[in-house]
């Protein structure tokens, strides 16, 4: 009978509890956690994905993560983040580019970094996909424009633009909310100026991502740039916008490009940094590039609606004029384009006041050459009765500045007679933003005072067209 064959063991050194505890100790202050600078953003929405973006600082040693599912308690997907290129000392940028989505569908989300949840898996960490284009579902957009400007002040110009505390686009954005009553958003669409003075990365973190933090983490962004958009931190903020993640043609910019939005067709445009912070000359090689992309985008869609949001207004009357340069030059390139493509809305800001126009047609001159009876392409103020417009070409294009995100001038007058008047003026300089909202073949533009309360409504409809 064969003997079991008995194993010995070296007898084993056991570690103190004391030591382990120290061990454990230093093990943290070796690797902390990692602590998040800015809070999730999301930008090109699509019907099968979209990316969030966020910031850390830099003691992130192995991974950042997102997870994401249907619910926020069963977050049973993960994508590996990609860390940006390294602009800003001290930071690390992260994005996420999910794939393989469901269209017009809720998502629950959480950012993880070294395995340690930093934000998210709450019903406020969220996403919606786009819906397929041409979808007729209801949108809502917010536009924020010269949100960074923080007015008004009795200081001198110089103070306003320094201060540290967005006082008077903290009023704006919580007259929204009251407004709004939490309900989901399709989109920010960011009408240039977004921080003062000069759209450094610091001045957007205190004028834009701390003041909308909880939009942003559940809205997207559509950003453009304005003439304080001085500093190059906007394209590192902002880097995937140009892709043609979102439909339209691909402009390979992040400061002119387009979207397709169920049945919006939205174009962001970039005056600025592509021509006039350059030169006036409108021959200018990246301006002729940007109207070449522009035509052959419009060309190209068949979406029932068409908004374009840029800095700089066609027309305006209050603290600037559109009948001075460089505004005339700017109306001289844009507005023929807009009138042959039937254009629906142009979105501006520069002027921190609000006005909107008449539904305009082919009125390129100065302001007194405008005539209602040839320019006018419909009688309605879109207050008291809606605009009615036929789609396509020549049918005309309602004009809104809405630069009061982050307070206003306090205009004395409204000068541009083709304006529509709006509490016995061609404009008010009320605080406040616009909500855009497309139903079908109704538009409705909203806007909203720092106590929630609707100074201007109008709505745009398009005509009944026979089937051919």
């Amino acid at each position: 009978m064969r003997r079991a064959r008995h194993h010995t063991t070296r007898p084993r050194h056991r570690i103190p509890v004391v030591a382990c505890l120290a061990i454990s100790s230093l093990l943290v202050v070796a690797a902390p956690a990692a602590e998040l600078r800015r809070s999730p953003y999301l930008m090109a929405p699509r019907p099968q994905g979209i990316t969030i973006l966020w910031r850390t600082d830099d003691s992130v040693h192995h991974t950042a993560v997102l997870r994401y599912g249907r619910e926020p308690n069963k977050l049973d997907m993960v994508v590996q983040a990609r860390e940006n290129l390294r602009h800003f000392p001290g930071c690390r940028d992260w994005q996420a580019d999910l794939r393989d989505l469901e269209p017009d569908t809720l998502y629950f989300y959480a950012v993880e970094c070294d395995r340690a949840m930093l934000c998210g898996a709450d019903e406020r960490h969220c996403f919606r996909t786009a819906p397929m284009p041409g979808a007729r579902r209801p949108l809502r957009f917010l536009t924020l424009g010269d949100s960074g400007s923080n007015r008004p002040r009795p200081d001198p110009i110089e103070a306003v633009l320094e201060e540290k505390e967005p006082i008077e686009a903290i009023g704006v954005r919580n007259g929204f909310r009251i407004w709004n009553k939490g309900r989901p958003l399709d989109g920010i669409v960011l009408l240039g100026d977004n921080a003062y003075p000069a759209g450094t990365d610091e001045q957007y973190q205190a004028s834009f991502f701390n003041v909308y933090a909880d939009e942003l983490a559940c809205t997207p962004v559509w950003p453009c740039t304005g003439n304080h958009d001085i500093d190059d931190a906007f394209r590192h903020i902002f880097p995937v916008a140009g892709r043609g993640l979102s439909g339209g043609v691909k402009s390979n910019s992040p400061h002119y490009y387009a979207a397709d939005i169920g049945p919006l067709h939205l174009v962001v445009l970039d005056p600025w940094r592509n021509w006039l912070s350059d030169t006036p000359d409108p021959d200018h090689e990246p301006w002729r590039k940007q109207m070449a992309w522009l035509e052959s985008d419009l060309a190209a869609t068949e979406q029932p609606w068409i908004v374009v949001a840029q800095h700089f207004p066609l027309y305006c009357g209050g603290d600037y004029h559109s009948d001075d340069e460089p505004l005339t030059q700017v109306r001289r390139q844009l507005l023929p384009i807009f009138d042959r493509f039937g254009v629906d809305l142009s979105l501006a800001g520069h002027d921190h006041t609000f006005q909107r126009t008449y539904l305009l047609h082919g009125l390129v001159g100065p302001s007194d050459t405008y005539d209602p009876a040839v320019h006018r392409k419909s009688p309605s103020d879109g207050r008291t009765a809606p605009i009615t417009k036929r789609r396509g070409r020549d049918g005309g294009t309602v004009h809104v500045v809405s630069g009061m995100g982050g307070g206003s001038r306090r205009a004395e007058t409204f000068a541009h007679p083709a304006m529509v008047p709006i509490e016995g003026a061609l404009g008010t300089s009320r605080p406040g933003n616009l909500v855009i909202e497309i139903d079908g073949d109704r538009l409705t533009g909203t806007l909203v005072d720092m106590e929630g309360r609707e100074t201007d409504r109008f709505t745009l409809v398009h005509e009944q067209q026979d089937a051919p």
